[in-house]
């Protein structure tokens, strides 16, 4: 059973490695180490290696989300089955790497430097039969670790920020060179593979929610999160 400590310096090192602009990662609370709660299998968590991530999805409402495995690109292991808990969850949620659609000087090793890159990929034209799937796409995927409230998400096709203007270049540039190879659920789900490395702890908070481990290092709320902060999940 890891430590409080250990648990803490484990997270702080992730951030200082991954994203120099992270918010600092809550405090951790002792981890029990247990397996995968009834919820874990009911979303569909595999151990096996798997072209999924879990991320916020929309709810009906367009203001709150839900948490829900989407379709990647690119693969990452599964969880482990046994070791840190903190660990597996990174494991599952943070790809490394330079994944072969990648363009010059974007690779899931340099976030920052990704996130630059990504976002001059906003101003290339695409072709016109292309900008409705386009349209869909940064209208419904959020950006709810740096904008929005609880109740009131914030979408990368109405937001500012350098991570929604990365996001709609990633969307521009894999739409024109793979958009009859992948689907939109593919695409989404790949974009959050990138939004999974900017925010590397919001992610894991997320997915350890998901599976029912969300005591572990406990769950900041963010854009959309609802008015509990917890997508709805109860612990």
């Amino acid at each position: 059973m890891k430590s409080l400590i250990e648990h803490k310096f484990l997270l702080s090192i992730l951030i200082a490695v991954l994203v120099i602009n992270q918010v600092a990662i809550a405090s951790v609370s002792q981890a029990m180490g247990a397996t995968h709660s009834l919820m874990a299998s009911l979303l569909g968590i595999s151990t096996a290696n798997a072209m999924e991530i879990m991320m916020a999805v929309p709810n009906d409402d367009g203001n709150t989300t839900h948490l829900q495995m989407m379709p990647t690109i690119t693969e990452v292991s599964g969880e482990p089955g046994s070791g840190d808990v903190v660990a597996r969850a990174m494991t599952v949620m943070l790809a490394t790497g330079t994944p072969f659609y990648a363009p010059e000087g974007i690779s899931f090793d340099d976030p920052v430097g990704s996130l630059q890159v990504w976002g001059q990929y906003e101003k290339m034209e695409i072709a016109q039969d292309l900008t409705d799937r386009y349209g869909r796409l940064i209208s419904t995927f959020t950006c709810n670790f740096c904008c929005g409230s609880p109740n009131d998400v914030t979408f990368s096709g109405n937001c500012g920020c350098a991570h929604a203007r990365g996001a709609r270049g990633f969307f521009k540039y894999m739409l024109s060179q793979y958009g009859d190879t992948y689907s939109d659920d593919q695409l989404y789900g790949e974009a959050y593979r990138w939004q999974a490395i900017w925010y590397p702890s919001g992610v894991v908070e997320d997915y350890l929610l998901a599976t029912g481990r969300g005591d572990v290092i406990g769950h900041k709320t963010h854009g959309g999160a609802g008015s509990d902060g917890m997508h709805g999940v109860t612990l």
